[in-house]
């Protein structure tokens, strides 16, 4: 029993951490905004079908991001961008919150590229990591990557 005391801590702690990492609630969007209209790329959980168009990150080619949390839309901004064998690695950062999107190229269809990865959402000790698909490109209909 002269342990319990260091136990106990380290419940707690775990407890917190985990309550932390589930307070991060992301919501869709449920129209592609226009200046993604015609390039841009489209995320959602990969447990979600694109066919339904309910994207819970959305990016352009201009550096530019835009993600609901807690029912606020937050405009996100390309911090960093790099790619390590076939995973690009964008970072974007946006009140108050750090995402980093993982993504490699799974397929095509027409002129979109089909991607999958994760996507890692961090604001102080709250941290989200999910598994995402999405698709990304150019597309002369004015869909973009919808």
């Amino acid at each position: 029993m002269k342990h319990a005391p260091f136990l106990t801590f380290f419940i707690l702690m775990f407890y917190f951490t985990a309550a932390a990492q589930s307070h991060i609630k992301l919501g869709y969007f449920s129209k592609v905004p226009a200046n993604v209209q015609k390039c841009g790329a489209l995320y959602t959980y990969d447990t979600t079908s694109l066919t339904i168009k309910k994207y819970i990150l959305l990016t352009d080619f201009q550096n530019l991001g835009w993600i609901i949390i807690e029912g606020k839309q937050i405009k996100l901004q390309l911090a960093d961008a790099q790619t390590k064998g076939k995973t690009n690695i964008s970072t974007y950062k946006g009140g108050g919150y750090t995402i980093t999107l993982s993504s490699i190229t799974s397929g095509h269809k027409g002129s979109l590229d089909m991607e999958t990865g994760t996507l890692q959402i961090i604001n102080g000790a709250k941290k989200l990591s999910i598994n995402i698909h999405g698709q990304s490109g150019c597309d002369d209909s004015g869909e973009g990557g919808n």
